[in-house]
Parts: C-alpha cells; structure tokens; sequence
C-alpha cells in the first residue's frame, strides 16, 4: 500500500505509424502520453481542429441525453396523468458501475456514428419543436391575462376609433385608482368602465379639443391604454386563445411520445460518448508530440510495475520506433498513482477530494482508511443502524458486483456499518434500546456515561494526531532533515507524555510528577528548537519562541474530535426520543392493534431519518477531521492523478467477459 513509482517512457518512430501506436498504447491501458519539451529542428502537432471536431460532436451527444432526461420527467408525469401513454425504459439505476465492452466492439463504433448523429438531428427538431409550442403557449397565456380586464366589455376592440372630432381611448386601471375618472366630466368626456377582479377596462370618449387635460388625469390613475386591434370582443378572443392552446396541447403531447421513442438511442449515445471523449485523449496525445516531415518524438509516464510488459509489448509489435524506458528526473514531475487493497483503496476517493498526493509523499490513504472507518462507527455508535448500513450496501454491492474505483461511496458506507455495528454492540445501544434494558452486555453507555466517550473520543484524536506527526517526521528524516522532523514530532510526544504524568501522579505517586515535569521541559526545548530549522539570524529566535504558541493550535485541533463525541451522543439521543414518541403516542390510542401500528410507523419514519440525517454527518465531519486535523500535520498534496489512456471513459470500460465458471473447470 503505497505510491506507485512512476517511469518515462521516451520514443521515437515513423510519424504515418503515429495514430497506431497511440491505439496500441490505449490497448495497452497504463501509458499517459504527457506533452514533450521543444525539441530543435522538430516542430508542434496541430490538429486542434479535429480536437474542435470531436468535441462539438460530443455536444450533440449530452444534448441527447439531456434532452431525453428532461423530456423523462415529464412524460413520467403526463404519463400518471393519463394524458399519454408512456412506460419508462428501464435503467441501470443510481448504483449504475461502467458496462463492459471488448476492444475491438469499442474500435467499431464509428461506423454507427452517421446514424447516431441522423437521429439527433432529428431529435434537435422535436426538441425545437417543444420550444416553440412553450413559447407559442406562453404567448396564447399572456394575451388571455391581457384581456382580462374587457371580458365584460359588450363590443369589439376595433369600434374604438376616433372621429374627426373626438377621440375614443381604451385602456385598463387599477381598481384601486379608479376615483379620480370622474374629473373627466369635469373637463367635458365622458367614460365608461367595465368591471374586472383587480384591473379594469376603462372606455373614454372626450372631444380632442380637452385631450391635454385628459393627460394629467391620466397620470393620476396610471391609465395604461390597450394594444389589441380585433375585431372580436375579449370572450371570443379568450374562447380562440383556449381554443389554439387546447391544440398546442395536444401537439406538444403528441411530441413528448415522439421523443421518447429515442430512448432507444441512449446506449448508442453513450458508447459513441466515450469513443469520442477517448477519440478527443487520442488526439491531444498526438497534439503533445514532436515531429519532423517522418518522424514523431513521443514522451509517456508509466508505473514500474508495468515497465516490462510494456517493453515486451512494444518490442514485438512490427512498428519501426526505437523506444527507452527509464525512471524520472529529478526536474520531472510524475503523476500520481495509488496501489492499494480492496480495504483502502475505496478511501482514496475521500483523500482525492482534499487533494492528490504529491508522487514523493508516504501514501495517506491508508491511515485515512483506518481512522475514518473507526471514527464513522464512533458517531453513529448503535448497532441496529451499523446492521442496516452493512446489509444496505452490502446488497447493492453483492448485486452491481462493482470494479476497482466504482461505487466508492457505497463501499465505505459498507465498511462504516461495519464499525457502526461493532461500536454499537460495545456501547449497548440497538435502535436506540439500551443493552441493558434488554440484558445484554456492553462496555459502556454513552448516555449514561458521556465523559467515557468524551475521553475515548479525545484519545482516538490524540492518536490521529501523533500518527501525522510521525509521518511528518519520517518525510523530514527522508528528505535528510532528521533533527528537524525527531525534534517536531517528539517535541509533541513528550509534551503529552508530560501532561499525562503530572495528571496521574496522584494515582502513580510523585514520580510520576517530576518524570511528567522533566518530559514537558524537554518537550518546549524540543518545540522551541523546531520552530528554528529553515530560518536564519533573528528569525530563529523569533521562530523559537512562535513554536510554543503552536501549543494552542495543537489543543485547539484535539479539541475538534469532540464532534465524534456530539455526533455519537446526539444519535442515540434521538434514537431514543423516537422511542419514547412512539411508546407514549400508541400508548395514548384506546385500541391496542392501532397503537402498535402507529408505533411501527413512528418507529420506521423517525430512524430511518435518524440513520440517514446523521451517516451523512458522519461522513461529512470524519471528513473534515481527516483534512484539517489529520492532514494538517503531514500532508502535501498538489499532485496530478495518473491518467493513462482509457481512463476518460464515462459509461464503459473496456475489457474481456469473464469466462463461465463450468468452461474454466473443463480447462
């Protein structure tokens, strides 16, 4: 368990032979084609067109999923309402692991690529089709809420028309603005409104000699004159308007089946998805060599463990290219490539979110794994939950049967419900029910005693915390800096030592007490002499006296792992307040068979929120707890993951089908 170290692979070859030797290297599916410095009288590949070409392809290919997804919800819903017929494809789920497919099946899909992109051409039609029929709707509505206010209005919206005299103005106003109409009189017009719920249509007629004193009256009412010209009242044109929306509906009905007769398409789409997002690497890896009129210089990273096979491979193939494989420079950067057993290996995905190891560092998914497995058993801490983690995940896991970097998150829950499981029998805690309650053994109940889990949490971090440090120290003592990293880690060592002694003297005897005195001067001399190293002059006195507040900071992150001891007070807490709900409310209810089917369901809704509320806390605070506590004491980071040609692949991976158990037994 451990960084893997890296190779580079250096060759030179035939430039027309180029394309077959980055398949060959994709076949291969451990070689990462990395850009090559500026060589003289070689010049760059560019071929960012094709890379252009490939990429808007790859658009038109999320379009089609997206659309058929958005265009899945809806049917679903129109479907529950009778409106269409509609029955969904069945998908692979949201435990969905990557499908396989063989490598000459995969180097065979461009010949379905015409017909893909045919169909979604057509698909983009429907789609726009969908759009307009939106759009035309929405407009349809708009104009219906416009004529609102002139639906008691008795004639056609075109017999508003001024004469040689007079001018006839139709508008609408709020109902609350209304009053100051009547100084139209005032001034010689006359109007007439026509009732509406919160605007109304106001009619004006007024000779066009009074039409300037018509203005300031208007301002006052926040007159809004009306746009439409029809010659149809507002009810016919309302009964018009429903008419066209009533066939716009239908339309678009009819249009929502059509597109989703193009589910069928989806795992074309998405094999046509990685072949062009692996077509897009391909063509980078070219774009990344060197070349003259007839030849190519190519540079690739490699793990040692594959050094050989991909000599073998490479010497037998009939191309003519002259190759070296040699270890990294030390001006190279290698990426990074984690080796690890089925147990860590899911965890790494938790270390990648902080950060890549940096290719030099000791690996830390390994000490990730193990806190991080014995702190979510800590904050869940009831055994009844642990049981429903491990066989939740533990199904989906027996069922998708998931490859090496898959389902990550599901493996950990597995493996939490497991450490749940296991601190949930030493607590006594079994849904909330306490071990004694029921005559069951247990080490210690939390609730009962909460300064036991307080401390057991403290100890768990203070382990934590020594173990960073002395992964720091083992780094400095690499890196030939071995005063700099003994003195920074045991400075901390005896510190804590010292502490320890002078609090227990009282049950050791007074040795303890000087021996604690003398370990916790040692340890300041220590931390003070850290606090030195990379500084010159005064600065290292400054350095030396700045360590010592480094004491704050250490209590400081040792008193964050008191969340394990929040989280795994407060689950059973509330596990059990579910309890006591369900116990006096079905208590409460005067038929007995009733009550118990109320405590069942109280019982169902409260822990399975109870589980689901705080695994996810468990999840989110370990994490933290591993990033800023653990990390801060050791961790680099800042490197680039290793990503060999393959690996951009989405939906599928590329590979043979195991063989039927009976035909390796005739073997």
């Amino acid at each position: 368990m451990a960084l893997s170290s890296m190779q580079k692979l250096l060759l030179i070859g035939n430039v027309s032979e180029r394309n077959t030797l980055i398949k060959k290297l994709h076949k291969l599916g451990c070689v990462e084609v990395t850009s090559t410095p500026e060589i003289e009288r070689m010049s760059n590949t560019d071929i960012w067109q094709d890379i252009d070409e490939c990429k808007v392809k790859i658009a038109k290919l999320e379009f089609c999923l997206q659309t058929l997804k958005d265009s899945k919800i809806t049917a679903k819903k129109l479907a529950k309402d009778k409106k269409i017929d509609y029955i969904p494809a069945k998908g692979l789920g949201m435990f969905a692991i990557k499908q396989l497919i063989t490598f000459e099946n995969f180097e065979k899909l461009s010949e379905i690529e015409t017909d893909v992109f045919t169909q979604i051409d057509k698909l983009k039609e429907y789609k726009d089709e969908i759009v307009a029929l939106k759009a035309s709707a929405q407009k349809e509505n708009s104009l219906i809420a416009s004529l609102a206010p002139y639906m008691k209005m008795p004639v056609a919206f075109s017999k508003f028309k001024d004469t040689s005299n007079v001018n006839v103005i139709l508008g609408e106003v709020k109902n609350t603005n209304l009053s100051p109409l009547e100084k139209i009189k005032e001034i010689g017009g006359e109007y007439e409104v026509f009732d509406a719920d919160i605007t109304s249509g106001v009619a004006i007629v007024i000779g066009k000699e009074n039409r300037e004193n018509l203005q300031e009256i208007l301002g006052e009412t926040e007159f809004a004159q009306c746009s439409i010209e029809s010659d149809m009242t507002a009810p016919q044109m309302v009964e018009e308007c429903k008419a066209r929306l009533e066939e716009n509906e239908k339309q678009y009905f009819n249009t929502i089946e059509t597109i989703m007769t193009f589910e069928s398409l989806i795992d074309d789409v998405k094999r046509l998805y990685d072949y062009l997002s692996l077509e897009v690497a391909k063509f980078e890896s070219r774009n990344s060599t060197r070349v003259t009129q007839s030849t190519y210089y190519l540079e690739a990273w490699l793990p040692e463990s594959e050094a050989q096979r991909v000599n073998e491979e490479l010497e037998s193939c009939p191309l003519s290219l002259a190759f070296t494989i040699r270890k990294p420079l030390e001006s190279e950067t290698p990426p990074t490539l984690a080796i690890n057993n089925g147990v860590v290996a899911p965890y790494e995905s938790v270390t990648n979110m902080y950060s890549v190891p940096f290719h030099k560092e000791i690996d830390p998914n390994p000490g990730v794994a193990f806190f991080f497995f014995l702190m979510f058993g800590m904050m869940l801490s009831d055994a009844g939950y642990g049981l429903l983690l491990t066989l939740g995940a533990g199904i989906v896991l027996a069922i998708r049967r998931p490859p090496k970097g898959e389902l990550n998150l599901v493996k950990i829950i597995f493996m939490g419900g497991i450490s749940t499981l296991i601190w949930g029998f030493l607590f006594g805690s079994y849904f909330g029910v306490s071990a004694s309650d029921i005559g069951m053994w247990c080490w210690f109940n939390p609730i009962e005693d909460p300064i036991y889990l307080l401390a057991l949490s403290l100890a768990i971090g203070l382990v934590q915390m020594f173990v960073g440090m002395a992964i720091n120290m083992v780094a400095l003592i690499r890196a030939k800096q071995p005063l700099w990293g003994i003195s920074s880690a045991f400075s901390w060592y005896f510190l804590a030592l010292g502490i320890g002694g002078i609090a227990l003297a009282s049950k050791l005897g007074s040795w303890a007490k000087y021996f604690g005195i003398v370990l916790l001067v040692l340890g300041a001399l220590l931390l003070m002499l850290s606090g030195t190293f990379g500084k010159k002059g005064a600065k290292k006195i400054s350095g030396a006296f700045s360590s010592l507040y480094g004491i704050i900071n250490f209590f400081s992150d040792l008193m964050s792992y008191t969340r394990i001891f929040g989280l795994g007070l407060a689950t059973g807490v509330i596990a059990m307040v579910f309890n006591q709900i369900a116990e006096v409310i079905s208590g409460m209810l005067p038929i007995k068979f009733l009550g118990f089917i109320v405590a069942i369901i109280i019982y169902l809704i409260g822990h399975t929120f109870n589980v689901a509320i705080n695994a996810l806390g468990a999840y989110v605070h370990n994490s933290r707890l591993q990033f800023v506590e653990y990390f801060g004491k050791f961790y680099t980071g800042g490197g680039e993951l290793f990503a060999p040609l393959g690996s951009q692949m989405k939906y599928y991976r590329i590979g043979e089908p195991a063989e039927p158990k009976h035909n390796k037994s005739k073997a």
